[in-house]
């Protein structure tokens, strides 16, 4: 069934929403200091649990017993884990604003994982676009690595590839499960609780805690309010709007965090950075235009043809009768 611009302008407007959220708690992590990645995932996975349980009853929804969609529910929630747990880890080694450079080749991974998964095809504009993508990436990689701003932020660009690939795959499988967007951001809860306290371990004592300044705890619950608000918000721009546009429009947190690295960080970046981030940003949005203008000019022949054969089905009875 068409999506109705109405429902993609409601999908837009959440995910972009989304991308000022996310981009809002990653600063607020960068604000955490020394406070342990695992600690931060799980005061926001609490919160999202609540929250997630309060909506579920509110919405009449029974989260416990997704009919044929547990596998997919904690392969999200896994996924998910890895995926927040690794970009958070690059924030210690990268700015902001490169890690939002990577993390915005989500589409590219979208589209490479739906063709190897779902066998959807591949446009050839997706195709240049991760050509683009990539040289982008190497550029503001080697720009950054060359300027010696972290001795691991080679280990730091690695790490948050690879989140940026989970979290591609959990764009894939939200569109695939079909269900109430609540579901899964309730099941990404439980999954980053339970893996949080596994990874922290000893990290989480009661004299750990204690040690953990008062402004720090301040940082910690804005990451988790704008964290959970960011999940809820992309899950409902997820069920009305495509996996690729989704990853695409949540691009807008790029231009947040290069005014947070500038304005807060007093970050400055070379002309090779500025670069390789605005090849990204170019390739990531000419993708999003194309796939947009291709979708349109097939909506208008479809329609275009079904105003065909309705005037051909009303001539038919006519010329039966001029006929006769």
């Amino acid at each position: 069934m068409e999506t109705s611009l109405r429902s993609k302008a409601f999908g837009l407007l959440f995910t972009g929403t989304s991308g000022v959220c996310f981009a809002c708690a990653s600063l607020f992590v960068k604000l955490c200091g020394d406070v342990p990645i695992s600690l931060i995932i799980l005061v926001r996975s609490l919160l999202q649990i609540i929250t997630s349980l309060i909506l579920n009853l509110a919405c009449w929804r029974q989260p416990f017993n997704p009919k044929g969609k547990m596998e997919m529910l904690v392969g999200f929630g896994v996924l998910g884990f890895l995926a927040v747990y690794g970009i958070y880890l690059s924030f210690q080694s990268i700015s902001l604003g490169e890690a939002t450079v990577i993390i915005s080749t989500c589409p590219v991974f979208v589209a490479i994982l739906e063709r190897v998964l779902l066998k959807v095809s591949v446009p050839v504009s997706t195709t240049i676009s991760g050509l683009v993508c990539s040289t982008g990436v190497v550029i503001l990689t080697h720009s950054a690595m060359g300027e010696d701003l972290h001795p691991m932020s080679g280990l730091g660009f690695a790490i948050v590839t690879l989140a940026t690939i989970a979290q591609a795959a959990t764009f894939i499988l939200v569109r695939q499960m079909n269900i109430h967007f609540v579901v899964p951001v309730f099941y990404l809860g439980i999954s980053n609780t339970l893996l949080s306290i596994l990874v922290a371990g000893p990290q989480l004592s009661l004299e750990s805690l204690h040690n953990i300044p008062l402004d720090q705890w301040g940082w910690l619950l804005l990451v988790s309010g704008f964290a959970v608000t960011g999940s809820f918000t992309l899950n409902v721009g997820l069920q009305h709007e495509q996996a690729a546009m989704v990853a695409l429009i949540r691009n807008v947190d790029i231009v947040i965090a290069y005014i947070f690295d500038f304005l807060i960080f007093k970050h400055s970046f070379s002309a090779m950075s500025l670069f390789g981030g605005g090849l990204v940003i170019l390739a990531t949005i000419g993708s999003g235009l194309v796939s947009l203008l291709q979708e349109t000019d097939y909506k208008k022949v479809r329609r275009d043809s079904v105003n065909l054969e309705s005037e051909a089905t009303l001539a038919s009875p006519r010329d039966g009768l001029q006929e006769s």
